[in-house]
């Protein structure tokens, strides 16, 4: 194989540096009420997030500079032990008798949401899988079913969580490797079929999960309860109009818009950039999306270009089933957007993605090698 050695992609650099940049400064004015309400100090998320962003900084420059190629072999142990996390953060919640989702492992000042780094995982591990195996990945008992086992232990262990949206996503991210590495698409229908069974199954025996379905279906039927937030949402996006009201001036992040700095960032950013502001965020996401795959299609192997393909995908989704949520296009997830919602986990696996995005970039082929 032809060595190549470039500089690292400038497109997903100054994406990645613009994108953190607004983030911060769009989680500050998300936050800042909701901060002051709750610990009397309107910086107090903003101080957080800023240790966070050092930090995913610290790990994206790592992944930078670390031969990307060295985790397909590391990728079994990478993704055996993201199971041991979600078993652990699992054990942990219901050993103690703990009321509230098993999402987040405490270590020490810091909480670890372990299905980001399911999530990273199985895109480390399917990549290197479909690489290894590309010859028997149209093969379903040889090649295809042991992969959808994989993947469906580890979304499984996510739903128990429960984190039935992030398990969902998962899913999805998995099935586009797998169609991307040339699996039938026959196989990947009646697999597709099956799991969509299992969650609707999933969701008529949750009550929070059916309420949901029913309130994006009529959210207006019970704007006190159930369709409060989403309505405030819309609220907030109106008001914002098609200039904004202008940084730092929303009036839904006075309280009125539950969660305004995670689930809901975008309608704050809708309401104080306005439908301009927010289109254009939207649009750096699918260049952002678009570049990663250029990358990957100019990767020196299938590791790299399959890696690529899947974190640029998951960054892409995220974004949009996010902006989708706020605008009731879709039922509330609670997934976050990436670089500008308020999250430790997400922020620096999202940045450790970048790392690895922009360590393969560095090891393209040259166009007229395609």
């Amino acid at each position: 194989m032809t060595s190549y050695t470039r500089k690292y992609d400038r497109t997903i650099f100054l994406l990645t540096v613009f994108l953190i940049a607004l983030g911060t400064v769009m989680l500050y004015s998300a936050s800042s009420m909701i901060a002051m309400e709750k610990y009397g100090n309107s910086g107090f998320f903003l101080k957080k997030h800023l240790i966070r962003l050092l930090l995913g900084v610290i790990i994206l420059i790592v992944m930078m500079r670390f031969d990307y190629r060295k985790m397909e072999k590391l990728s079994p142990v990478i993704f055996l032990g993201s199971i041991v996390l979600l078993l652990i953060t699992l054990m942990y919640y219901w050993t103690r008798n703990i009321d509230s989702p098993a999402r987040w492992l405490p270590l020490g000042a810091f909480t670890l949401q372990t299905s980001d780094v399911a999530k990273m995982a199985v895109i480390i591990y399917l990549a290197a899988y479909i690489a290894q195996r590309e010859d028997d990945i149209r093969d379903f008992k040889h090649g295809l079913l042991p992969a959808i086992i994989m993947v469906s232990i580890c979304t499984g262990l996510v739903v128990l969580q429960p984190d039935f949206s992030t398990a969902m996503t998962i899913g999805f991210i998995a099935f586009f490797l797998l169609y991307l590495g040339r699996a039938k698409v026959f196989h990947l229908a009646a697999l597709a079929g099956g799991f969509g069974v299992a969650a609707m199954a999933v969701v008529l025996r949750s009550p929070y999960k059916l309420e949901r379905i029913k309130t994006f279906m009529n959210p207006s039927a019970d704007l006190l309860d159930s369709g409060y937030q989403i309505q405030q949402s819309l609220i907030s996006l109106g008001n914002g109009g098609l200039f904004g009201l202008g940084l730092g001036d929303s009036f839904e992040k006075n309280l009125f818009l539950p969660e305004p700095h995670t689930d809901f960032i975008f309608a704050i950013l809708g309401e104080e950039l306005g439908f301009i502001g927010s289109a254009f965020v939207l649009l750096l996401f699918l260049v952002f999306y678009l570049q990663t795959l250029k990358i990957a299609r100019r990767a020196q192997d299938l590791f790299g270009m399959y890696m690529a393909a899947g974190i640029g995908t998951s960054i892409f989704i995220y974004a949009v089933l996010h902006a989708g949520v706020v605008t009731g296009i879709f039922p509330t997830t609670g997934l976050p957007m990436p670089f500008i919602s308020y999250g430790g986990s997400q922020l620096v696996t999202t940045l450790a993605g970048v790392g690895i995005i922009l360590n393969i970039s560095r090891q393209t082929k040259p166009a007229g090698d395609l």
